[in-house]
């Protein structure tokens, strides 16, 4: 006697749009201004869900043996768990400078930046497209604030803030301080990850001097 046939048909396109949404967020968390490390693990774990809907009903494992299964799926999880603990480990470890700095004054050695390199800086990472220099040619952006007299701004603004720290600041959170007259927003959120740290500092001492 022949087996019972089961259409399976439409499981199958339920799992079909199920990994379709998962891809189209996995897409939409690539535009997403949020940490490496938190983007990562994200993209970890949802490419791990999929596989789990593959193995679990395209290729039939849920109907397979329990104890299968259960050793299956155990080793995948360590797999996982490896892959996001390694993710972790190399976005908090401890960068150079922090390790070998023994005071304020070493720290702010290794940071300072020479701003006669901060022009090309500007120019290279596209900043001269949005922000208006006069001393700098190229730079007549009017998509952000113009930056002439910059280095003045903390001390009429924000109560004497430090120039280099109020800049840095603005790099790495740009929506800390917004010149009144321009949205929110307009500035990358990941400008500071595009540059080396020689470049980062260089801008920021050629900014502190406008």
């Amino acid at each position: 006697m022949s087996g019972e046939h089961h259409d399976h048909s439409k499981t199958y396109w339920a799992m079909a749009g199920i990994l379709a949404v998962v891809t189209a967020v996995e897409v939409a968390i690539l535009y997403i201004a949020i940490p490496d490390s938190l983007m990562l693990t994200g993209l970890y774990v949802l490419a791990a869900f999929k596989f789990g809907l593959v193995v679990a009903y395209f290729m039939h494992l849920k109907y397979d043996n329990k104890l299968l299964t259960g050793i299956f799926f155990s080793g995948f999880t360590i797999a996982l768990g490896t892959m996001v603990a390694m993710v972790a480990l190399i976005n908090y470890q401890p960068t150079k400078i922090a390790i070998s700095v023994k005071d304020t004054k070493q720290l702010q050695a290794m940071t300072q930046g020479n701003p006669e390199n901060g022009p090309a800086v500007f120019s290279a990472k596209g900043c001269a497209a949005c922000h208006k220099i006069s001393s700098l040619a190229g730079a007549v952006g009017a998509v952000g604030p113009a930056l002439d007299g910059l280095s003045q701004r903390p001390a009429d603004k924000l109560a004497g803030k430090d120039v280099t720290a109020y800049i840095r600041e603005s790099i790495e959170n740009p929506n800390a301080y917004v010149v009144e007259g321009f949205p929110a927003g307009l500035m990358p959120a990941n400008l500071r990850q595009s540059m080396s740290d020689t470049e980062y500092n260089d801008l920021v001492a050629y900014l502190a001097k406008l």
